[in-house]
């Protein structure tokens, strides 16, 4: 009987163990995530040399890890545009930070606005986003106060490009038309010798081209794609490899805008 109780008396008390670090790392944790991020602000500012301000912060601590990390959001005060993600353990040592991913890929995204406003004369009824990969030692090669032009006109063959963009077509018989800004582009591309680069571009109905309002012609391209998704008609996607002998003799197979017809294809039937 009095082994029974033991273990009546032992089960309760080790799902009350259990439930006491179930609640200690999740919300203990967070309710302390004002040192974490003035560990980040503190990182921050000591590693580049400049002032930051916090945004926000989150904890997280996957089933199975020892130790969680709180994923804090910042900006420079210099530029508050720029969203800076550091991550900071749960012991407070900040451990990350994009700042130099994000800094060189806002230039590269502001460098691209000129091209593509000379492809299609105004941004208007464009939305677009490019990303960029470096080699692992530009981080080591170059710091802050270097640029993306400068980068890239170093080390351009270890660089690659992904174009995201929106296009809100006038009429559904223009896709000639925009396969020849296409073309432009893939061939600007070209000349920049990048190891690789992807292009995805979809291409919106006229009829959202005339309902759509003021507003969400001017939301960034990820907004713009989730709320208009519906009203895609094509998908244009292609991609180079330097390194891959097949790819580059696919590029070598395109000699006009013709030639890109093969990588475009209609989505209705998928809303």
């Amino acid at each position: 009987m009095r082994k029974i109780l033991v273990v009546l008396l032992t089960i309760p008390i080790f799902f009350l163990f259990i439930i006491g670090l179930v609640l200690f790392d999740y919300v203990y944790f967070p309710l302390i995530s004002s040192k974490a991020e003035k560990a980040a602000e503190k990182h921050l500012e000591e590693k580049y040399n400049e002032d930051f301000v916090i945004d926000e912060s989150s904890f997280s601590k996957p089933l199975g890890d020892d130790m969680g990390t709180y994923q804090i959001d910042s900006h420079p005060v210099k530029d508050p545009k720029l969203t800076v993600r550091i991550s900071v353990t749960e012991d407070m040592q900040p451990i990350s930070d994009n700042y130099l991913d994000m800094k060189w890929r806002a230039e590269l995204n502001e460098q691209f606005g000129s091209i593509y406003k000379k492809l299609y004369e105004s941004l208007e009824n464009y939305s677009y986003m490019v990303n960029v990969s470096f080699p692992d030692e530009t981080y080591t090669k170059y710091n802050i106060s270097n640029t993306y032009q400068e980068i890239i006109e170093r080390e351009h063959k270890g660089i690659g490009n992904i174009i995201f963009a929106n296009v809100l077509l006038n009429t559904s018989n223009e896709m000639d038309y925009q396969l020849n800004k296409v073309y432009k582009l893939i061939q600007y591309l070209k000349n920049q010798e990048l190891e690789y680069f992807t292009i995805k571009i979809e291409y919106f109905n006229e009829n959202l081209e005339q309902e759509i309002s003021d507003k969400d012609k001017k939301l960034d391209y990820n907004d713009f794609s989730n709320k208009h998704l519906k009203s895609r008609d094509y998908l244009f996607d292609f991609s180079y490899d330097s390194k891959d002998e097949w790819s580059k003799k696919k590029m070598e197979d395109i000699k006009s805008s013709d030639d890109l017809k093969q990588y475009l294809q209609k989505v209705k039937a998928m809303n």
